[in-house]
């Protein structure tokens, strides 16, 4: 969308941005699930950021050729040989935070009788105060038990914190930071320097009383530009102004005016390049992104013209009542089988719909009373929006599967449920090559032989179980897709 993701591989860190965007992407699915609107959805991201400092990053892949920079939330989960927590100064870490999120004394706050947790905090009940005397002293109270909570928590996250280093921890902290006035060193540093001197091996480094002055980053303030440039992005530009800048050169005048062999040799290249260029048609390459949508597959399969011009040009999907109509089938199939709905971004933007199958959809009631009559309805799938990605040679194919049955010891079958028309003939097969990607997903996610799955459409108006025979194995994929780079 919007070639963010090509914008994503020219900068650095670019591994963390593609998982970002997936993030984003999926954040976007939930939302929409639920019924919201575009609208909707802008108004959200403004609150949460607003709120909680924008939406929670992708999980952090742990790299050993890096020095990552996070947040002890971002960290939960992963280990590092080497883990360094600076800033320990009083007020920070432990952090007792710019503004409470005491009910009482924060109006934005929910109050804890209508929380989830509401067992696990410091509740106050006011019948129980007959004066203002009490109740001040009830308040007050209430508000020591909130801050030993805040505290509590704090000193959790700490743990969460050194418990991510496997072989050295350091801790840092320092006598000033942003204000005019030097700060202590916090409870949390307090603790660990005391605790150092009885460890084996453990270093306390200057550990100096708090200095009389001003803050020398105030004196003296460090100055920089942020983002930093990366060098990348700056040699792109660089070779995009020299190209913007250069005149054009008649290479057969510059030809017969050369001087040397070597500028001649120079100028014959340049002119075997301009003649291979004119003598190539007037067709654009576009060559086909490294992550793949299993219905990008269907659509380089039957209109690959179709699919450069979308890659070259992308345009947003209208999504009609009928498409809506499909996703409400799936969702409520979900529901059916108890399992939380999960909505894959190409019915979200509807890619992979056409009209004529949005023309033949049937209601939603209608659909619901055909699949409840059909012998599916009496079988117990063992899994359900089965999600995968999986290397095809060089790309990644991302999907989800529907259904999946167990027909036997190791043997299984993949049911993608359809709410349109039976097809057949040039249509099936083509309509096949999902089965086939869903059938070798499969079959790797269970490490079992691809030949161990099989794999069939459910056409639910007409209750018709469709079992494609000569399905693509796994080299017939790779050569569909090495049908790139696509003209047009």
């Amino acid at each position: 969308f919007l070639n963010l993701d090509s914008e994503v591989l020219v900068r650095d860190g670019w591994q963390s941005g593609r998982k970002n965007l997936d993030r984003f992407l999926d954040e976007a699915a939930r939302f929409q699930k639920n019924g919201g609107s575009l609208i909707g959805f802008l108004q959200w991201l403004k609150i949460a950021e607003e709120a909680e400092g924008g939406l929670k990053p992708a999980e952090v892949d742990v790299r050993s050729d890096a020095v990552q920079i996070l947040t002890i939330h971002a960290a939960k989960g992963a280990e590092w040989d080497y883990v360094a927590i600076p800033g320990l100064a009083a007020k920070n870490f432990p952090s007792v935070g710019k503004k409470s999120d005491n009910w009482i004394s924060n109006a934005g706050s929910i109050p804890v009788s209508m929380r989830g947790d509401f067992d696990q905090l410091p509740s106050i009940s006011f019948e129980n105060f007959s004066d203002n005397k009490s109740l001040k002293a009830g308040l007050d109270r209430f508000s020591d038990q909130w801050k030993s909570r805040k505290h509590l928590e704090e000193m959790r996250l700490a743990y969460v914190a050194i418990t991510r280093a496997k072989q050295g921890l350091i801790c840092t902290t320092s006598h000033f930071r942003n204000g005019d006035k030097p700060v202590a060193p916090s409870t949390l540093f307090e603790i660990f320097a005391g605790a150092i001197k009885e460890i084996t091996g453990g270093l306390l480094l200057n550990h100096t009383p708090i200095p009389i002055g001003i803050n020398p980053l105030k004196e003296n303030p460090i100055l920089g530009i942020w983002p930093k440039q990366s060098s990348q992005v700056e040699k792109i530009r660089e070779i995009a102004d020299l190209t913007n800048q250069s005149k054009e050169l008649d290479v057969k005048s510059a030809l017969v005016k050369a001087s040397s062999d070597e500028e001649r040799s120079i100028l014959l290249d340049m002119q075997a390049i301009i003649n291979e260029i004119k003598n190539k048609s007037d067709y654009l390459t576009v060559t086909l992104p490294n992550r793949l949508s299993v219905s990008t597959l269907l659509y380089l399969a039957k209109e690959p013209e179709e699919l450069a011009i979308r890659i070259r040009r992308p345009m947003p999907n209208h999504v009609d009542k009928y498409a809506r109509q499909g996703t409400e089938f799936h969702l409520w199939l979900e529901n059916h089988f108890k399992h939380p709905a999960l909505i894959s971004m190409d019915d979200l933007f509807n890619q992979s719909s056409t009209k004529l199958e949005k023309e033949n959809d049937a209601p939603l009631e209608k659909l619901q009373t055909a699949w409840l009559a059909s012998d599916w309805a009496l079988k117990a799938p063992i899994d359900i929006e089965v999600g995968f990605e999986t290397m095809i040679d060089q790309t990644l194919i991302r999907g989800r599967i529907d259904a999946v049955y167990k027909t036997g010891p190791d043997q299984y079958e993949v049911i993608d449920w359809k709410t349109g028309k039976v097809k057949d003939g040039a249509d099936l097969e083509n309509a096949a090559i999902q089965l086939a990607m869903y059938r070798l997903a499969y079959a790797k996610l269970k490490s079992v032989p691809v030949t161990n799955v099989s794999a069939a459409f459910h056409y639910v108006s007409d209750n018709q179980t469709v079992r494609p025979a000569d399905i693509l194995d796994e080299s017939d994929l790779k050569s569909l897709i090495s049908k790139v780079p696509i003209e047009i």
